[in-house]
């Protein structure tokens, strides 16, 4: 096959095809070699931790209380809160990702879970993303935590896309 011409016999839509898929090559190499500028100012906005506030928690009183996650689930809404409040929301960019994590201090992981991206309203709704924060922690059993005999450690990632947007492509205004 000759570049731009389909095989002999084939219908003639068929080199308006191979053009479309020599333009995508090109455009994927022109990408890799000049970068979209807006694209690297995100990506070195994450990098430096624009938009991410961590929290964490520790349990270290043995054994753990039975009402302990449930105090620490009343804590770590809060805490989201109060960070969902700070973040910024440039015309309407107000997306957030929440990620849970809970392990011995210096040891593996017991128990993740991520509420991938959404919006301050999912936060607070009936249902909605601080019920499933609290339904985690409660679903993390005080009586196998103390089975462990170690304190254990809660971290919360928060993550604002309306603060990226701020910084970036915002950041002239």
């Amino acid at each position: 096959m000759i570049w731009g011409f389909p095989p002999r016999g084939a219908p003639a839509s068929a080199a308006g095809a191979v053009r479309g898929r020599g333009r995508v090559m090109l455009d994927g190499l022109r990408r890799r070699f000049h970068p979209d500028p807006l694209r690297l100012r995100v990506e070195d906005s994450i990098r430096r931790g624009t938009g991410l506030s961590r929290g964490e928690w520790l349990l270290e009183e043995l054994p753990h209380p039975s009402d302990a996650l449930t105090q620490l689930s009343g804590d770590l809404v809060s805490w989201c809160r109060e960070r969902i409040a700070e973040t910024r929301r440039p015309y309407g960019i107000d997306h957030l990702a929440l990620a849970l994590a809970c392990a011995e201090p210096g040891g593996p992981s017991i128990a993740s879970t991520s509420f991938g991206v959404f919006r301050p309203m999912d936060f607070y709704r009936e249902g909605g993303v601080a019920e499933r924060v609290e339904g985690f922690l409660v679903s993390i059993h005080v009586e196998d935590l103390n089975e462990r005999g170690t304190p254990v450690r809660f971290a919360a990632a928060l993550f604002s896309w309306g603060d990226v947007a701020r910084e970036t492509i915002f950041a002239d205004r």
